[in-house]
Protein backbone atom coordinates (compact mmCIF):
# COMPACT_ATOMS: atom_id res chain seq x y z
CA UNK A 1 0.00 0.00 0.00
CA UNK A 2 2.77 2.14 0.75
CA UNK A 3 4.60 1.64 -2.29
CA UNK A 4 1.18 2.35 -4.18
CA UNK A 5 1.01 5.87 -2.55
CA UNK A 6 4.41 7.25 -3.42
CA UNK A 7 4.21 6.22 -7.17
CA UNK A 8 0.99 8.11 -6.88
CA UNK A 9 2.84 10.80 -5.46
CA UNK A 10 5.95 10.50 -7.92
CA UNK A 11 3.65 10.67 -10.92
CA UNK A 12 1.82 13.66 -9.60
CA UNK A 13 5.08 15.52 -9.08
CA UNK A 14 5.72 15.37 -12.98
CA UNK A 15 2.85 17.60 -13.56
CA UNK A 16 4.96 20.27 -11.72
CA UNK A 17 7.06 22.15 -12.81
CA UNK A 18 10.52 23.79 -11.11
CA UNK A 19 13.33 26.84 -12.48
CA UNK A 20 16.44 25.20 -12.79
CA UNK A 21 19.79 25.19 -14.72
CA UNK A 22 20.39 21.71 -15.99
CA UNK A 23 23.08 19.46 -13.93
CA UNK A 24 25.35 16.91 -14.86
CA UNK A 25 23.86 14.05 -15.85
CA UNK A 26 24.97 10.46 -15.82
CA UNK A 27 23.13 7.80 -17.93
CA UNK A 28 24.49 4.55 -14.93
CA UNK A 29 22.66 6.77 -12.14
CA UNK A 30 20.85 3.82 -11.00
CA UNK A 31 24.09 1.88 -9.96
CA UNK A 32 24.78 4.51 -7.89
CA UNK A 33 21.48 6.59 -6.59
CA UNK A 34 23.94 9.08 -4.02
CA UNK A 35 24.50 10.38 -7.56
CA UNK A 36 21.13 11.97 -7.88
CA UNK A 37 19.88 11.66 -4.03
CA UNK A 38 21.76 13.25 -1.14
CA UNK A 39 19.56 11.45 1.43
CA UNK A 40 20.58 8.00 0.07
CA UNK A 41 23.99 8.29 1.64
CA UNK A 42 24.74 5.31 4.02
CA UNK A 43 21.51 3.41 3.16
CA UNK A 44 23.84 1.27 1.30
CA UNK A 45 25.32 0.55 4.56
CA UNK A 46 28.81 -0.09 3.47
CA UNK A 47 31.14 2.44 3.03
CA UNK A 48 30.75 3.15 -1.04
CA UNK A 49 32.56 4.40 -3.89
CA UNK A 50 31.84 4.92 -6.94
CA UNK A 51 33.61 6.94 -10.09
CA UNK A 52 32.05 7.99 -13.98
CA UNK A 53 33.91 8.98 -16.54
CA UNK A 54 31.65 10.34 -19.43
CA UNK A 55 32.69 11.51 -23.05
CA UNK A 56 29.29 13.27 -25.14
CA UNK A 57 28.55 12.98 -28.22
CA UNK A 58 31.97 11.76 -29.60
CA UNK A 59 33.24 13.03 -32.62
CA UNK A 60 31.92 16.86 -32.40
CA UNK A 61 34.65 19.32 -31.84
CA UNK A 62 34.18 21.06 -27.94
CA UNK A 63 31.28 17.79 -26.95
CA UNK A 64 30.85 17.62 -22.92
CA UNK A 65 33.56 15.46 -20.77
CA UNK A 66 31.90 14.96 -17.64
CA UNK A 67 34.16 12.79 -14.60
CA UNK A 68 32.32 12.00 -11.09
CA UNK A 69 33.73 10.34 -7.87
CA UNK A 70 31.00 10.41 -5.22
CA UNK A 71 31.95 8.33 -1.51
CA UNK A 72 29.17 7.59 0.80
CA UNK A 73 28.87 5.53 4.45
CA UNK A 74 26.90 5.16 7.55
CA UNK A 75 28.72 6.61 10.55
CA UNK A 76 27.97 6.24 14.26
CA UNK A 77 24.91 4.30 14.14
CA UNK A 78 23.15 2.92 11.65
CA UNK A 79 20.23 5.81 11.05
CA UNK A 80 22.99 8.25 10.03
CA UNK A 81 24.98 8.61 6.69
CA UNK A 82 27.61 11.63 5.11
CA UNK A 83 28.60 10.90 1.27
CA UNK A 84 30.71 13.16 -0.53
CA UNK A 85 30.71 14.19 -4.36
CA UNK A 86 32.77 15.34 -6.41
CA UNK A 87 31.77 16.42 -9.83
CA UNK A 88 33.39 18.32 -13.35
CA UNK A 89 32.01 19.13 -16.53
CA UNK A 90 33.61 20.96 -19.41
CA UNK A 91 31.96 21.98 -22.98
CA UNK A 92 34.25 24.02 -25.24
CA UNK A 93 35.92 27.03 -23.17
CA UNK A 94 33.40 26.53 -20.33
CA UNK A 95 33.43 24.38 -17.36
CA UNK A 96 32.03 23.54 -13.90
CA UNK A 97 33.06 21.80 -11.22
CA UNK A 98 30.86 20.87 -8.03
CA UNK A 99 32.28 19.31 -4.80
CA UNK A 100 29.39 18.86 -2.15
CA UNK A 101 28.75 16.92 1.48
CA UNK A 102 25.73 15.35 2.48
CA UNK A 103 24.05 14.32 5.99
CA UNK A 104 21.19 12.09 5.80
CA UNK A 105 19.23 10.68 8.90
CA UNK A 106 17.08 7.33 7.99
CA UNK A 107 14.40 6.00 10.52
CA UNK A 108 12.00 3.08 9.88
CA UNK A 109 8.26 3.66 8.62
CA UNK A 110 5.98 0.83 7.55
CA UNK A 111 7.65 -1.50 5.86
CA UNK A 112 10.98 0.03 5.13
CA UNK A 113 13.16 2.99 5.56
CA UNK A 114 11.98 7.26 5.17
CA UNK A 115 15.55 9.39 4.64
CA UNK A 116 16.14 12.88 4.50
CA UNK A 117 19.18 14.70 3.60
CA UNK A 118 21.39 17.81 3.38
CA UNK A 119 23.65 18.85 1.24
CA UNK A 120 26.08 21.87 1.21
CA UNK A 121 28.41 22.43 -1.87
CA UNK A 122 30.78 24.76 -3.85
CA UNK A 123 30.29 25.50 -7.93
CA UNK A 124 33.23 26.81 -9.67
CA UNK A 125 32.07 28.45 -13.15
CA UNK A 126 35.46 28.93 -15.55
CA UNK A 127 35.95 30.20 -18.69
CA UNK A 128 38.63 30.02 -20.86
CA UNK A 129 39.05 32.90 -22.89
CA UNK A 130 41.49 31.04 -25.12
CA UNK A 131 39.54 28.21 -26.20
CA UNK A 132 36.91 30.64 -27.65
CA UNK A 133 35.68 31.09 -31.14
CA UNK A 134 33.94 33.77 -32.49
CA UNK A 135 31.82 33.80 -36.00
CA UNK A 136 32.59 37.71 -35.95
CA UNK A 137 35.81 38.81 -34.21
CA UNK A 138 34.62 42.25 -33.69
CA UNK A 139 32.20 40.15 -31.13
CA UNK A 140 35.36 39.15 -29.31
CA UNK A 141 35.52 40.92 -26.07
CA UNK A 142 39.27 38.70 -24.93
CA UNK A 143 41.40 36.38 -26.26
CA UNK A 144 43.34 34.55 -23.34
CA UNK A 145 43.01 34.54 -19.67
CA UNK A 146 40.11 32.59 -17.81
CA UNK A 147 37.49 33.66 -15.43
CA UNK A 148 35.72 31.83 -13.14
CA UNK A 149 33.25 32.24 -10.10
CA UNK A 150 32.53 30.60 -6.72
CA UNK A 151 29.21 30.35 -5.52
CA UNK A 152 27.64 28.31 -2.52
CA UNK A 153 24.97 25.26 -2.99
CA UNK A 154 22.16 23.84 -0.77
CA UNK A 155 20.49 20.98 -1.61
CA UNK A 156 17.54 18.93 0.12
CA UNK A 157 16.91 15.52 -0.83
CA UNK A 158 13.84 12.86 0.83
CA UNK A 159 14.49 8.59 0.03
CA UNK A 160 12.42 5.89 0.71
CA UNK A 161 13.05 2.51 0.39
CA UNK A 162 12.28 -1.32 1.01
CA UNK A 163 14.70 -4.23 -0.01
CA UNK A 164 13.29 -3.91 -3.72
CA UNK A 165 11.74 -0.77 -3.92
CA UNK A 166 12.79 3.01 -4.06
CA UNK A 167 11.32 6.71 -4.56
CA UNK A 168 13.21 9.97 -4.03
CA UNK A 169 12.84 13.25 -4.88
CA UNK A 170 15.26 15.96 -4.54
CA UNK A 171 15.74 20.29 -4.39
CA UNK A 172 18.95 21.09 -6.17
CA UNK A 173 20.49 25.21 -5.33
CA UNK A 174 18.07 25.96 -2.83
CA UNK A 175 19.60 29.12 -2.66
CA UNK A 176 19.73 29.95 -6.59
CA UNK A 177 22.93 31.27 -6.06
CA UNK A 178 24.49 34.44 -8.54
CA UNK A 179 26.88 34.42 -10.36
CA UNK A 180 29.54 36.99 -12.84
CA UNK A 181 30.85 35.92 -16.01
CA UNK A 182 31.69 38.70 -18.59
CA UNK A 183 30.63 36.54 -21.28
CA UNK A 184 27.01 36.17 -20.51
CA UNK A 185 26.76 39.11 -17.72
CA UNK A 186 24.88 38.51 -14.18
CA UNK A 187 23.04 35.24 -13.91
CA UNK A 188 22.05 32.61 -11.09
CA UNK A 189 22.29 29.09 -10.70
CA UNK A 190 18.61 28.39 -10.52
CA UNK A 191 16.70 25.79 -8.46
CA UNK A 192 15.70 22.17 -9.46
CA UNK A 193 14.24 19.11 -9.24
CA UNK A 194 14.84 15.33 -9.97
CA UNK A 195 12.59 12.64 -9.27
CA UNK A 196 13.24 8.73 -9.28
CA UNK A 197 11.39 5.93 -8.56
CA UNK A 198 12.20 1.73 -9.18
CA UNK A 199 11.18 -1.52 -8.45
CA UNK A 200 12.69 -5.16 -8.41
CA UNK A 201 10.35 -8.06 -9.26
CA UNK A 202 12.03 -11.71 -8.84
CA UNK A 203 10.87 -13.50 -11.79
CA UNK A 204 13.17 -16.79 -10.47
CA UNK A 205 16.16 -17.28 -8.70
CA UNK A 206 18.81 -16.44 -11.40
CA UNK A 207 16.46 -13.76 -12.71
CA UNK A 208 15.58 -10.24 -11.58
CA UNK A 209 13.55 -7.73 -13.91
CA UNK A 210 14.14 -4.02 -12.37
CA UNK A 211 12.37 -0.88 -14.44
CA UNK A 212 13.14 2.17 -13.00
CA UNK A 213 12.26 5.77 -14.11
CA UNK A 214 14.04 9.50 -13.39
CA UNK A 215 12.24 12.98 -14.06
CA UNK A 216 14.46 16.09 -14.37
CA UNK A 217 12.48 19.64 -14.50
CA UNK A 218 14.88 22.91 -14.81
CA UNK A 219 14.27 26.51 -16.03
CA UNK A 220 14.44 25.99 -19.41
CA UNK A 221 13.60 21.99 -20.19
CA UNK A 222 12.02 19.13 -18.46
CA UNK A 223 13.60 15.65 -18.74
CA UNK A 224 11.99 11.70 -18.42
CA UNK A 225 14.07 8.66 -18.98
CA UNK A 226 12.63 5.17 -18.34
CA UNK A 227 15.17 2.12 -17.78
CA UNK A 228 14.11 -1.67 -18.10
CA UNK A 229 17.12 -3.79 -16.91
CA UNK A 230 17.71 -7.23 -15.78
CA UNK A 231 19.99 -8.93 -13.31
CA UNK A 232 21.22 -13.01 -14.02
CA UNK A 233 22.52 -14.80 -11.55
CA UNK A 234 23.35 -11.86 -9.37
CA UNK A 235 26.21 -11.06 -11.26
CA UNK A 236 25.71 -9.46 -13.98
CA UNK A 237 22.96 -6.41 -15.54
CA UNK A 238 21.61 -5.40 -19.40
CA UNK A 239 19.25 -2.47 -19.62
CA UNK A 240 17.98 -0.23 -22.07
CA UNK A 241 17.41 3.38 -21.08
CA UNK A 242 14.79 5.61 -23.45
CA UNK A 243 15.53 9.50 -22.66
CA UNK A 244 12.51 11.58 -23.56
CA UNK A 245 13.07 11.58 -27.08
CA UNK A 246 16.42 12.59 -27.50
CA UNK A 247 18.67 9.48 -26.94
CA UNK A 248 18.49 5.64 -26.57
CA UNK A 249 21.04 4.09 -24.20
CA UNK A 250 22.24 0.48 -23.59
CA UNK A 251 23.57 -0.18 -19.90
CA UNK A 252 26.01 -3.08 -18.57
CA UNK A 253 26.84 -3.46 -15.56
CA UNK A 254 28.95 -6.92 -13.97
CA UNK A 255 29.41 -7.45 -10.50
CA UNK A 256 33.00 -8.92 -10.26
CA UNK A 257 32.29 -9.93 -6.15
CA UNK A 258 30.53 -8.17 -3.61
CA UNK A 259 32.72 -5.53 -3.51
CA UNK A 260 33.83 -4.73 -6.69
CA UNK A 261 31.32 -3.90 -10.26
CA UNK A 262 32.19 -2.28 -13.56
CA UNK A 263 29.44 -0.70 -15.90
CA UNK A 264 29.39 0.87 -19.31
CA UNK A 265 26.49 2.52 -21.60
CA UNK A 266 26.13 3.82 -24.63
CA UNK A 267 23.79 6.47 -25.45
CA UNK A 268 22.28 6.96 -29.91
CA UNK A 269 21.43 10.26 -30.06
CA UNK A 270 17.68 10.29 -32.08
CA UNK A 271 17.73 13.86 -32.96
CA UNK A 272 19.80 15.70 -35.55
CA UNK A 273 22.44 15.40 -33.57
CA UNK A 274 23.24 11.94 -34.41
CA UNK A 275 24.10 12.58 -37.95
CA UNK A 276 27.45 14.29 -36.64
CA UNK A 277 28.30 12.16 -33.54
CA UNK A 278 29.26 8.28 -33.03
CA UNK A 279 27.09 8.59 -29.71
CA UNK A 280 28.39 8.87 -26.09
CA UNK A 281 30.29 6.77 -24.36
CA UNK A 282 30.16 6.44 -20.22
CA UNK A 283 32.35 3.93 -17.87
CA UNK A 284 31.67 3.19 -14.65
CA UNK A 285 33.62 1.92 -11.33
CA UNK A 286 32.03 0.99 -8.00
CA UNK A 287 33.75 -0.84 -4.73
CA UNK A 288 32.20 -1.68 -1.55
CA UNK A 289 33.36 -1.98 1.68
CA UNK A 290 32.15 -3.52 4.53
CA UNK A 291 31.40 -1.44 7.46
CA UNK A 292 32.33 -3.14 11.43
CA UNK A 293 30.78 -6.22 11.53
CA UNK A 294 28.01 -5.71 9.77
CA UNK A 295 27.84 -8.20 6.34
CA UNK A 296 26.27 -6.77 3.29
CA UNK A 297 23.58 -7.50 1.51
CA UNK A 298 23.36 -9.77 -0.97
CA UNK A 299 21.48 -9.29 -3.66
CA UNK A 300 21.36 -5.86 -3.94
CA UNK A 301 19.47 -4.43 -6.57
CA UNK A 302 20.40 -0.49 -5.81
Amino acid sequence: MMQKAFAILFFIVLTLSSEGQQEMRFTQYMFNLYEVNSAYAGSRETFSLAGIIRSQWTGLEGAPKMQSLTMNTPILTKNIGIGFKFMNQSTGASSQTKFSGSFAYRFRLLQGKMAFGLSIGLLNNRFNWSKAEFKDQNDQLRDSGTENTYSPSFDFAGYYFTSSFYVGLQLDNLNQSKIDVLVDGSSKNYSHFTAIIGKAFVLSDKIVFKPSALYRSTKSAQQFEVNLSFLFVETFWAGVTYRSDTEMSVILEYNLNQKLRFGYSFDYALQAVKTSSAGSHEFFIGYDIQVKNKNMASPRYF
